[in-house]
């Protein structure tokens, strides 16, 4: 799920993917992620949104827990996002009352260092300079003496 991954971009932790396909027609996955502070479960809220409208064109349905920012839920339909700080994520442990769900963890991956792209090589030109053409100075009658 790219919104996983969205949440990964902004540090989240213990990131587990239910899938509820076969349990419910509420939703079809939930997104359960850990931020460490109030600060971070916004920034991950708030990046899982932006990145879903803007890089995949999936805009959030509705979403909820902004002012305390212990769990803000983001409903996007066929998936509900859930970022908790982490004591009210044990408190209310989704992961046990959805325990029938098949579950994956999504961890961070580690990039793999790319090659950068050659770049097209051009054909070596030599430059030629160009030298002003030479004058031959035959007489001049201002230094007659």
């Amino acid at each position: 799920m790219k919104a996983a991954h969205y949440a990964l971009e902004k540090k989240a932790t213990d990131i587990h993917v239910l899938d509820l396909r076969e349990i419910t027609s509420m939703t079809d996955y939930f997104i359960v992620a850990t931020g460490s502070s109030d600060r971070q479960v916004k920034a991950i809220a708030e990046n899982v949104i932006a990145e879903m409208r803007d890089t995949e064109g999936v805009g959030a349905w509705r979403s909820e827990g902004w002012d305390s920012l212990h769990w803000v839920i983001i409903d996007f339909v066929d998936f509900v996002v859930h970022v908790f700080q982490a004591e009210f994520r044990q408190f209310y442990n989704i992961e046990r009352l959805w325990g029938d769900a098949p579950m994956v963890e999504v961890k961070d991956e580690i990039p793999v260092a790319k090659k950068p792209k050659a770049k097209p090589s051009r054909p070596k030109t030599t430059k030629v300079k160009a030298s002003a053409p030479k004058i031959k100075i035959i007489s001049d009658s201002r230094h007659a003496s």
